[in-house]
């Protein structure tokens, strides 16, 4: 954007301070000329500010972006750094990285394999977000408790990537199962997010890997079961595969370009500030975004408002810090062993590739 340049004359004094140019109007190019009388102190004119520096980001809604909105941190932000968030919550998001409309995205972190083949753009996960919340789900009188007492069954999805991803692994170290679309241990069906869990409640499947969000009304009323405690799938990949509770793989994390990266990191590493922010205020009151922002989770009375902030505490998704870790490098690297083993990503799928230089002091 084109910005004209002006100076304000600040006093009646007989003396001017310096000698300025001052860009006419209407685009004709001509100037004033004003000159100083001789032993005048000379003022220092301050460079008119660049442009701000654009951040695409595409992500889904969340009550921790929207408190960051709503509460002028971003507008405080963007005045502070000089740089313009242009957000969006495309369909999906994937492919909107994909097809260069975003420079930043927050998707799972298990997708940023199949990037080798919708996409030249080569990822590089700069910052982490949550965990992976699923949970294996099914009508109260199932008699199943593991997915190993599933086999056979139907069991909804709402992708094949992402979380089933994570359940792939889940179910060949724990029981030896194939856990994927066209499975012979397990007939998946791929619907959309809402209708999820609403298909085991009907009855017309056996299971669901299901979202807390998506499946609150059965939960809260008793009618749909969480097995294995409830626990979420991030949870039990670090009790039962990795030996490691505590220390849950990364779900949803900030993906960057590399190619735009390389001449962005400043603007990168402020975003990763601010989102930092966001999660602080999270962890102190996520019971206030929850009543704040009930929509974003899916849940509208006080009953389903109360029962998503107990769960939201007992199992909290949204990770602690943005910043990366040496353990969630080690972690990824043995998701994607384990995927690519399996068969889950493509032969020719490099490993994600993790930046862990962005910290708070940076």
């Amino acid at each position: 954007m084109a910005r004209s340049r002006s100076t304000r004359i600040l006093g009646a004094t007989a003396a001017l301070a310096a000698v300025l140019a001052v860009a006419c109007g209407g685009g004709s190019g001509g100037s004033t000329t004003v000159t100083a009388q001789a032993g005048a102190p000379a003022q220092e004119l301050s460079p008119p500010r660049p442009d701000p520096v654009r951040i695409r980001l595409a992500l889904a809604p969340d009550p921790v972006w929207e408190w960051l909105k709503d509460s002028g941190t971003v507008a405080q932000w963007e005045a502070t750094h000089n740089i313009r968030i242009e957000a969006s919550s495309p369909f999906d998001q994937f492919s909107a990285f994909a097809g260069g409309h975003a420079d930043v995205v927050v998707i799972n972190a298990l997708e940023v394999p199949q990037f080798v083949e919708q996409s030249d753009r080569e990822p590089v996960v700069v910052g982490r977000f949550t965990t992976d919340r699923s949970f294996l789900g099914v009508r109260r009188t199932s008699m199943a408790e593991t997915l190993e007492d599933l086999v056979e069954t139907r069991i909804t999805v709402d992708s094949a990537l992402g979380s089933a991803l994570l359940w792939g692994v889940i179910a060949d170290e724990m029981y030896g199962l194939e856990f994927r679309v066209d499975s012979p241990d397990f007939e998946l069906v791929v619907v959309e997010s809402a209708s999820v869990a609403d298909l085991v409640m009907r009855g017309d499947v056996d299971a669901c890997i299901c979202l807390p969000d998506f499946s609150v009304s059965g939960l809260a009323e008793g009618r749909l079961r969480p097995l294995y405690g409830g626990k979420p799938a991030a949870e039990i990949y670090a009790d039962e595969v990795t030996g490691e509770p505590g220390v849950p793989p990364v779900a949803e994390a900030f993906i960057a370009d590399k190619q735009w990266l390389a001449g962005h990191r400043d603007a990168v590493g402020a975003l990763l500030g601010l989102w930092e922010v966001g999660l602080q205020n999270w962890a102190a009151q996520k019971d206030a975004l929850i009543a704040s922002y009930p929509h974003l989770l899916s849940v509208q009375t006080d009953e389903e408002i109360a029962w998503m902030t107990d769960y939201a505490t007992a199992y909290d998704w949204v990770l602690p810090s943005v910043y990366l870790t040496p353990a969630d490098s080690e972690i990824q690297t043995g998701i994607f062993a384990r995927m690519q083993g399996l068969g889950l990503v493509p032969d020719d799928a490099l490993e994600p590739e993790l930046d862990l230089s962005f910290s708070a002091a940076s």
